[in-house]
């Protein structure tokens, strides 16, 4: 196995990398990246470990690495199987990456290796620098959170034992809110929580180490919830469909910007707050709330539409006003699907053989950014050297870069408007289970979950 004992050693090679990465990810990939209490985080020096809640794979280590104001290489722990290979292993080494072995993941021998990871990511917090892990261990599918696994306050308190629990060790809970797990060009929502020690628990982890992580892990887990929309597995695409009926509704009538994606945060968390003191206090009307969501969801999926649409003014004029837009664009969609249709739609295969959706975001990322698009842009610098001279070919691959967030943008449109088209010939047509949708959100929101 490779030796991970000088992860967090500064490396300039990482850094240039990283630079690169940071731009696609914050600016290119995603519409909007934000951090709310930046200030927060404590500053580079201090022994801090970061636990977040996690549900968008390798997208989530991404979210967290380019959170800070400063460029410091935070180290991170992940899951064990994936090391498996020896050029993968060299790669994560190199990406500041420990492997944290699972039960599932492989033999015991692999288990018993924690203990010597364990070990170095208590170093990587004594020596004053950065750790980040999943207390979860493993991903959800969707806003809720997991139990908490002990490789999280294992690590913790080894930390703290090494320096007789005089390190000072700051636990900092993150969250994580995406608008759209799936597409590119979407919004990103980091919270940064307070920070909080575990010198309080000394007196049990040296008595009863087992209880000191139950309790270490009930205290990091409340911080967590406290920060994220926690719709639970059990409700979850009921609950995922109430708040997207009707957040946007109670934002405006609270007099709050409804495109704010932190205060469409809050009121998710408020939605699922009043869904579930109903559910205590109410479960007839809360089991109500729930078959209506469930016809809802179902009903959209049958008349393929999109829940933005229902219950909006479409006339005929505006529809044909987009249109004609799009079609004056068209030559522009053309050029950016000519110079970046490859590798744009490249990742689409890729995503065929991965069952898990929540692992989709990172297959549009990561050979994007790292191989496909490069080598797209270097072929049409060659191509444009060739056929014109060299500021030919750099002048065809900056147009081929700088077309790409419009051909985007004009794919998005269009599946928009062409939503929009079959919304209006429905309504024209008096669908009877669009009526119905139209009903039940209309109900939803007059009513809201009193």
């Amino acid at each position: 196995m490779i030796n991970f004992s000088d992860i967090d050693k500064y490396s300039w090679k990482y850094d240039l990398c990283n630079r690169y990465l940071r731009f696609n990810h914050n600016n290119i990939y995603y519409k909007e990246y934000r951090v709310v209490n930046q200030e927060d985080i404590p500053k580079p020096g201090e022994p801090v470990f970061i636990i977040g809640n996690h549900q968008n794979g390798l997208t989530d280590a991404l979210t967290l690495l380019y959170m800070y104001p400063d460029k410091r290489q935070p180290v991170f722990i992940a899951r064990g199987d994936i090391f498996k290979k020896d050029f993968v292993a060299k790669l994560l080494y190199f990406l500041k990456i420990l492997p944290s072995f699972r039960n599932r993941d492989g033999n015991r021998g692999d288990v018993r290796a924690n203990s010597g990871i364990f070990d170095i990511a208590a170093h990587v917090l004594n020596r004053g620098n950065t750790l980040v892990m999943f207390p979860e261990a493993s991903h959800q599918s969707g806003n809720y959170l997991g139990t908490f696994k002990k490789g999280f306050p294992r690590v913790a308190f080894e930390a703290e034992a090494m320096a007789d629990f005089k390190l000072g060790l700051k636990i900092l809970p993150v969250n994580i809110y995406y608008e759209d797990y799936y597409n590119i060009r979407s919004r990103v929502l980091v919270t940064v929580g307070k920070t909080f020690t575990i010198e309080h628990l000394k007196e049990l982890y040296e008595t009863q180490p087992n209880n000191a992580y139950l309790k270490l892990n009930e205290l990091a887990r409340e911080k967590v919830k406290e920060l994220t929309v926690d719709e639970g597995p059990e409700y979850y695409p009921q609950y995922d469909t109430i708040r997207k009926m009707i957040r946007e509704d109670r934002l405006l009538k609270k007099g709050k910007n409804p495109d704010d994606l932190y205060e469409m945060k809050l009121e998710d968390m408020q939605i699922v707050e009043e869904l579930d003191k109903m559910l205590e206090c109410n479960p007839e009307r809360h089991s109500k709330r729930m078959d209506d969501a469930l016809y809802y969801e179902r009903g959209l999926k049958k008349l393929g539409i999109k829940n933005w649409l229902v219950g909006k003014e479409i006339t005929i004029s505006s529809l044909l006003m987009k249109s004609l837009g799009l079609v004056l664009l068209f030559p522009f969609f053309l050029f950016g699907l000519i110079t970046n249709g490859l590798p744009f739609f490249f990742p689409a295969l890729l995503k065929r053989k991965i069952k898990d959706r929540q692992l989709h975001s990172s297959m549009n990322f990561a050979p994007g950014v790292i191989l496909t698009f490069p080598l797209m842009y270097l072929t049409w610098f060659i191509i444009g050297w060739i056929v014109f001279t060299w500021w030919g070919g750099i002048l065809l691959a900056f147009s081929a870069y700088a077309i790409l967030i419009p051909f985007y943008s004009y794919k998005k449109a269009f599946a928009k408007l062409r939503g929009a088209w079959r919304y209006h010939r429905l309504m024209k047509n008096n669908n009877p289970l669009l009526s119905n949708l139209q009903r039940i959100k209309a109900e939803m929101i007059a009513h809201g979950l009193r």
